[in-house]
């Protein structure tokens, strides 16, 4: 799961799939619930991500709670011991290294599906 928080990086210029082809895209600070989930929504285009998101409110609860932490990737499994753990963000945001563990410890599955992840041991 994704939680989208306030934007760390205010002003940030992407590019963004739009109409078929690639645009410069600046990402504005939110100051609305609706704004974040259209960033959120531009985040997971620009990213390629397909995992399910949960966007944090402008009381920012989130943010406060857990932004400072420098892991930012894990795999939880069924058991709610830590599967996966990525390395201190930002540079430790590696979606597709996060895609492959999945890959090689799951196989291949359609996102949502229900599975037991085989944990290392």
């Amino acid at each position: 799961m994704l939680v989208y928080i306030r934007e760390a990086h205010p002003d940030s210029v992407l590019f963004i799939p739009e109409s078929g082809k690639e645009v410069l895209k600046k990402i504005t600070q939110t100051d609305s619930l609706d704004h974040r989930v259209e960033n959120a929504e531009i985040c997971l285009t620009a990213l390629k991500l397909s995992v399910p998101t949960v966007i944090d409110r402008e009381d920012n609860k989130a943010n406060l709670a857990y932004a400072g932490w420098p892991d930012r990737m894990f795999v939880v499994g069924v058991d709610g011991r830590i599967a996966y753990r990525g390395g201190p963000g930002p540079g430790g945001f590696r979606p597709q290294e996060v895609d492959e563990w999945l890959k090689t410890n799951l196989g291949e599955r359609k996102l949502g599906e229900r599975t037991t992840p085989r944990l290392p041991k």
